[in-house]
């Protein structure tokens, strides 16, 4: 199997079937656990829902409390100087209408229950609208009595269960709260019945709205294990159902969690689950659904990616084989042409036939092939004009320094030459004088070498930095020159190193050189800024500029220089200039 087209053929099906079938079963996995958390963040969110109405209808029930025993007439029950009054007394200085007005318009309360003091034990039903208390019998009393006890000096209202009626286990949810004297004695002990449709209110929805589906449903679990809301499977399920299902379990140790398990009625569920603790209430809530319920989605998409992968398959395996033979060939082609690229043979291409990626590729191939081409040549006419300008820049300042010795120290040395021979056999006066003028001319030679060193390497450069350096550089040229230069020095130290130096001080010395021989400029400004470590440097001059079009500008060697030398800094330089209106160069160069 060496053809190129074969083993297209055979490893692009072979990948293919395996990503299909990885696909596949990927897809299928992560899709049932997004199901799954989907379903459980339903649940959890159902579950805290529940819960923060059940802790808010517990809150509203204290606060009402709260309020029920500052009405004036249950101040004046409780808080009576008497303690010895007959019942018949009592109720003579009872005025109902607010109380029961307040409990009536609450609507979740049974009944106004009160022990007082001396152990009068008072009742009052709520929707009876006679709006009279009655006297409690015995076992009701004796249940306020011991709860009563239990209380102890508790100022808190309270939430719990108790039982009125020892011979069944049917629990009665109430809100108590003692009430003290002026002194701050117990004066009794006030008692709300809370119905216990409130709570199934909150807890059983039936419908689209309650967010579960067909065999959802969110229930209460007393500490006992048996359930305090309605089930939606099972009737008068209160106090009659136990659960001993995991999630309860854990639920009623305090653990917050989700599962899956068999619920009460032995099926499979999925189940969120949370302790309920408020006041003196210690209650387990759970929000369940079917799982079959909720996996049904999930079967409908496992058939329908077993459908789509077999026909993708099939699809496939005819689309490879077409293309494995469409594709090998261009690449055979692009094979051969790069072997002679590799080799230095630029510029060929290759027929382009398609529009697909590999007519792309092929084009991308051509354009890369003619511009490796061009920059090549590019590059070698770089090399050529960098080593022109390199040996154009020597000669230069060969010519440069041979004049300077020629016109200034030549003539001075010969002077000094032909004064020292004029003299020899001069008398004492004229020898005298000789020697002073020989001395003179001796001190104009030193001079005249510092000039030239100067111009080598500038002065001060070393010792005192690039400022003085170019304040020197500056005044030298006006001193010789009709030209006004404008130097603005922002450093914040006084060396930088030294070819950053060196080489500023070069491109400022070659700007203003070009300027003087060709610009016949009146002004130049001249700037150097260190910002965020960054040297800005900025050349203008009002001078005859050039148009930049013009090639034999830019083959110049002093521009030349300049950009090499910025690049060499790892620089930015840039060249702004009209004909008339002067020349601008801005360069910034990074600085450690």
């Amino acid at each position: 199997m060496n053809s190129i087209y074969q083993k297209l053929v055979v490893y692009f099906l072979a990948l293919n079937l395996f990503a299909i079938g990885a696909i596949g079963t990927y897809s299928y996995y992560k899709e049932k656990e997004a199901l799954l958390l989907r379903t459980f963040d339903q649940l959890i969110t159902v579950r805290q829902e529940k819960k923060n109405r059940i802790t808010t209808f517990f809150r509203q029930r204290i606060k009402d409390m709260e309020n029920i025993v500052l009405i004036p007439g249950i101040q004046k029950l409780f808080l009576n100087p008497s303690h010895k009054q007959s019942v018949p007394v009592l109720f003579s200085h009872l005025s109902l209408d607010d109380i029961q007005e307040y409990l009536t318009n609450a609507g979740c309360y049974q009944k106004l229950l009160v022990l007082l003091h001396n152990n009068i034990a008072l009742g009052m039903n709520v929707e009876n609208k006679n709006k009279k208390f009655y006297v409690l019998h015995s076992n009701e009393k004796q249940s306020l009595i011991k709860l009563q006890k239990e209380l102890g000096n508790n100022r808190e209202c309270i939430i719990k269960e108790i039982y009125f009626n020892h011979t069944d286990n049917l629990g009665t949810l109430i809100l108590a709260r003692n009430i003290f004297d002026h002194s701050g004695l117990p004066a009794g002990t006030i008692v709300l019945v809370i119905k216990p449709e409130a709570i199934n209110d909150i807890m059983y929805e039936s419908g689209s709205n309650s967010g579960l589906g067909k065999t959802g449903e969110v229930y209460l679990i007393g500490k006992d294990g048996l359930m305090r809301s309605n089930s939606r499977f099972i009737k008068n399920s209160v106090f009659e159902t136990r659960i001993n299902t995991p999630g309860a379990k854990n639920a009623l140790k305090g653990l917050t969690g989700q599962g899956e398990f068999l619920d009460y009625r032995n099926i499979p569920v999925l189940s969120a689950y949370c302790p309920l603790n408020f006041s003196g209430i210690h209650w387990a809530l759970l929000a369940e659904i079917d799982a079959k319920e909720a996996m049904v989605p999930i079967y409908s998409i496992r058939d329908n990616i077993i459908y789509l992968s077999l026909l993708i398959a099939l699809l496939s395996a005819a689309v490879i084989t077409f293309l494995s033979g469409k594709f090998s060939e261009p690449i055979k082609k692009l094979k051969d042409e790069t072997t002679k690229i590799a080799g230095g043979e630029y510029g060929n291409s290759i027929s382009v036939k398609t529009h697909d990626e590999i007519g792309e590729l092929t084009g991308a191939f051509n354009e890369m092939s003619i511009r490796l081409k061009k920059q090549a040549d590019r590059l070698e006419e770089e090399k050529k004009l960098r080593l022109r300008s390199v040996i154009d820049a020597q000669e230069e300042e060969r010519q440069r320094l041979s004049r300077e010795l020629h016109d200034g120290l030549g003539p001075l040395l010969l002077a000094g030459k032909m004064k020292l021979e004029s003299v020899r056999n001069a008398r004492a006066g004229i020898l005298r004088k000789t020697i002073d003028e020989v001395m003179n001319l001796f001190s104009d030679t030193v001079q005249e070498i510092r000039y030239i060193t100067n111009n080598m390497m500038p002065s001060g450069l070393k010792e005192f930095g690039l400022g003085t350096a170019l304040q020197n550089f500056c005044q030298q040229v006006m001193d010789v020159h009709p030209v006004k230069i404008h130097l603005m020095l922002e450093l914040n130290r006084e060396h930088y190193e030294k070819e950053v130096e060196i080489y500023l001080f070069r491109i400022a010395q070659e700007a203003v050189n070009n300027v003087l021989k060709h610009a016949s400029a009146k002004e130049i400004h001249l700037s150097i800024e260190e910002i965020n470590g960054h040297l800005y440097f900025t050349f203008m001059d009002d001078g005859c500029g050039f148009d930049e079009k013009n090639q034999k500008f830019h083959r110049g060697n002093g521009l030349v220089n300049m950009k090499e030398r910025v690049n060499l800094l790892n620089g930015y330089f840039e060249l702004t200039t009209t004909p008339g209106k002067g020349t601008r160069i801005d360069i910034d160069i990074p600085v450690l």
